[in-house]
């Protein structure tokens, strides 16, 4: 009865999944029906390959796309959720779609985006055999708490024979699962490093074995970069993949002294690309292919794009709507050169019918005032974006507040130079502000 109802349940979810992409609901309905049919469904697979886990709060599901592609150009078969569906359901529909109706999953490698909170839901019913976790931030607080709530979700989905692979430079995550087995990435310091924290978001001040101050030779981003606690030793570890050599410019570094490249240059890619290759060659690849697949990789043009609209250079970024994710933005924003408007688009987190913006407060904001033309504050929470900007310091005359969005081209007149949108708007419809501008 049990492999019948199993059957049945890949059968209806690819019905599903067929009928579910005429009306944009392919990705969580059709996992969602099987595991109501075969409440075990989860349990039933069977993998011909090895599987890989990525999770984080910033940049898993480009970093698992970024995997599949490096194992794909290097002659493997793979199967991954590149939709970024990632609860429970939406693992459940990527391999629903991937077996044949005994289960068994006929890829020579799994990539699995996996979100944080599910992990512990998800892996109970199959391990994965590496587990790449980039970084843990404040995220979503309404969901998820604090980063100690997610540390515990992720602790408790790493069986015995894990391999994790882990960014060496968060000291948060490196206290996961002492006894696996663990490859470390990392990034020598670059241009852009600095000696203290220039964002408001910092996770991880304390030491989080001994509870002292804990101290950085120099920061990434946030809370990411080259800590030591001088009272019980907690420190950063050699990493065994190191990026190097880093010229934001060109998009050019090294990977253990080996000439990588990426398309999208931006401090969390060049890391998040260097954890990627360590994935990989662990797996099999040898180095020097799987970075010359990293060079061919082109970032989702859901998550980057350039667009021109009336003559005028328009990038859409869209970030999540956490803080570390926005301060990385802005950063993107700083680095570029000549005139250049902010236009930043938050809405309500649509999804969990939560209205909360008070992670608005934990964005530095302030680093863009005098270093961008103009401030357009659009989306359902414009206003609370420009009560944040004023309590930043900001006048009234240096940003631009958009009432209506119909309207938004009129009131884009009022700014200059190149616009980079800044669409915090996680799964809302960050479609709507490109619909508006391209009227």
């Amino acid at each position: 009865m049990s492999n019948f109802k199993f059957q049945l349940a890949v059968f209806v979810g690819r019905i599903v999944r067929f009928f579910g992409k005429f009306v944009d609901r392919s990705t969580n309905l059709p996992g969602s029906i099987a595991m109501k049919i075969c409440p075990n469904f989860l349990s039933q697979f069977k993998f011909k390959g090895k599987i890989i886990a990525v999770t984080g709060s910033n940049g898993k599901t480009t970093t698992s796309n970024l995997i599949a592609h490096i194992l794909r150009e290097n002659g493997y078969s793979v199967a991954n959720n590149s939709e970024g569906a990632n609860i429970s359901a939406g693992i459940a529909t990527t391999l629903l779609v991937n077996c044949d109706y005994s289960g068994f999953v006929d890829y020579d490698f799994v990539v699995l985006e996996t979100d944080e909170r599910y992990s512990p839901l998800i892996y109970k019913h199959f391990q994965p055999d590496y587990f790449l976790i980039n970084n843990l931030f404040r995220d979503q607080v309404v969901r998820n708490g604090n980063p100690d709530i997610i540390f515990d979700k992720i602790s408790a989905a790493i069986g015995p024979d894990v391999t994790l692979v882990l960014n060496a430079q968060d000291p948060i995550i490196n206290r996961l699962a002492p006894e696996n087995k663990r490859i470390l990435f990392g990034m020598e310091r670059t241009e852009r490093s600095e000696e203290k924290s220039v964002f408001l978001t910092h996770d991880c001040k304390v030491c989080p074995q001994c509870f002292h101050t804990l101290k950085y030779d120099f920061y990434h981003f946030n809370h990411i970069g080259q800590f030591h606690c001088d009272n019980c030793g907690y420190s950063a570890q050699t990493p065994d993949y190191v990026a190097s050599d880093v010229d934001f410019e060109s998009g050019d570094y090294k990977i253990n002294g080996i000439d990588a490249h990426v398309t999208y240059n931006t401090i969390f890619h060049f890391m998040n690309s260097t954890g990627a290759v360590a994935v990989c060659t662990e797996v099999g690849v040898p180095i020097e292919k799987a970075i010359e697949a990293l060079g061919t990789f082109q970032v989702s043009r859901e998550r980057y794009d350039e667009m021109e609209f009336d003559g005028r250079k328009y990038v859409l970024i869209l970030t999540k709507q956490n803080a570390a994710s926005l301060d990385q933005s802005i950063s993107f924003v700083l680095s570029q050169p000549g005139e250049k408007t902010a236009l930043l688009y938050v809405n309500n987190v649509l999804y969990t019918e939560k209205k909360d913006i008070s992670w608005l407060y934990d964005v530095t904001f302030e680093r863009l005032k005098g270093n961008v033309d103009s401030i357009v504050c659009s989306g359902t929470r414009a206003l609370d974006i420009a009560v944040r900007l004023r309590l930043g310091g900001f006048d009234d005359d240096e940003m631009v507040v958009v009432n209506d969005i119909d309207n938004i081209k009129e009131d884009m007149k009022k700014t200059k130079g190149t616009v980079y949108i800044l669409a915090a708007s996680a799964f809302g419809n960050e479609d709507g502000i490109i619909a508006a501008l391209s009227k």
